[in-house]
């Protein structure tokens, strides 16, 4: 094993205890070590911190390499929430390439060393997809990728026109993702209502940033006390999303993208970019104004039909079905 006086890893942990040392394992068993570990913990109540510590004090013992690994532990007194505790976790590191971390994970051997290559080959965002496993590891026969139903047109956009792609949809999964510093720099502070991993993906790819694909390099594993998961895109899972409230959900988004519109001139965004975000915003607007009874919803879905709006910068078809029929 050779140590990276580049690489720094950010991982956030909260009642991490039943998978924290598997993790801990598959990250000192990697071809290519961190220079340093980040830890920072939103106020687990189960000895995670203490497991932490322990762990890599016994993985340490006899390994030279993973001795000179510095590992830093933050302690949360007041729970920041997922998105926060990430921002924290990643200012406290030092190294050009940042890795990011869940608690839960198994990393295979090569997952630093193949997406540092990446980064010194010129990519400034790397993320790819993860062989997705159940509560004790074992593989749950679908990877990441096709739980997301990602499309070949979705995975060769991201790496040529990623604003295109990610103004529709988040298709990063922050477990799978390391970047460059200078990404960090400009995404600081996170603001609120967008989750860590997609609000690093925007700004990066709104920086111009490159991007790259890997196959999986992580083992994702899903169980019941995931703070975010992935659920396959099943007809099942369609139809739930169908049915479920959507007032919310709207209004969500239109926070998301005001703040994005806010901030776009900032982090470079090009002329093309700043179009689709006017237009994204716009669609956003409507439909946090569409009305709440069925039978007339159509009138003002129409209207944003025919400004295509649906197509360049939502999900098409999926999303004019959804608006049409979603309870608001």
């Amino acid at each position: 094993m050779a140590i990276s006086p580049e690489i720094s890893v950010a991982m956030c942990t909260y009642n991490g205890a039943p998978f924290i040392v598997e993790q801990l394992e598959s990250m000192a068993a990697q071809t290519l070590l961190p220079a340093e570990i980040v830890v920072s913990d939103d106020g687990s109540t189960d000895g995670t911190i203490a497991l932490v510590k322990q762990t890599w004090e016994r993985l340490s013992e006899h390994s030279s390499e993973l001795r000179t690994v510095k590992l830093t532990v933050i302690s949360n007194k007041t729970s920041l929430g997922v998105t926060k505790n990430f921002e924290q976790a990643i200012a406290a590191t030092t190294k050009p390439y940042i890795f990011l971390a869940d608690q839960d994970d198994l990393w295979f051997p090569q997952r630093l060393e193949v997406e540092t290559a990446q980064l010194k080959a010129g990519a400034g965002f790397v993320f790819g997809d993860a062989q997705l496993v159940n509560s004790s590891g074992e593989p749950l026969g679908h990877s990441l990728f096709e739980a997301l139903s990602l499309s070949s047109a979705e995975r060769a956009g991201i790496v040529s026109h990623p604003v295109d792609v990610l103004i529709k949809r988040n298709i990063v999964t922050g477990a799978t993702a390391a970047f460059s510093r200078s990404v960090f720099d400009k995404a600081a502070p996170f603001p609120s209502g967008w989750v860590h991993d997609e609000w690093l993906a925007m700004v990066a790819a709104l920086s111009g940033e490159q991007f790259a694909v890997t196959e999986s390099l992580i083992g994702y594993r899903q169980h019941d006390s995931n703070q975010i998961g992935v659920k396959k895109n099943t007809l099942s899972t369609r139809m739930a999303k169908l049915r479920a409230e959507g007032a919310e959900r709207n209004a969500r988004l239109l926070a998301r993208i005001t703040s994005l519109s806010e901030r776009a001139s900032e982090l470079g965004a090009s002329a093309s970019a700043l179009s689709l975000i006017a237009s994204s915003l716009k669609l956003q607007q409507a439909r946090s104004s569409y009305p709440r009874y069925r039978a007339i919803r159509w009138v003002p879905v129409l209207g944003q039909v025919l400004t295509g709006r649906y197509f360049r910068v939502s999900n098409g078809p999926r999303d004019i079905l959804r608006d049409l029929v979603q309870p608001l």
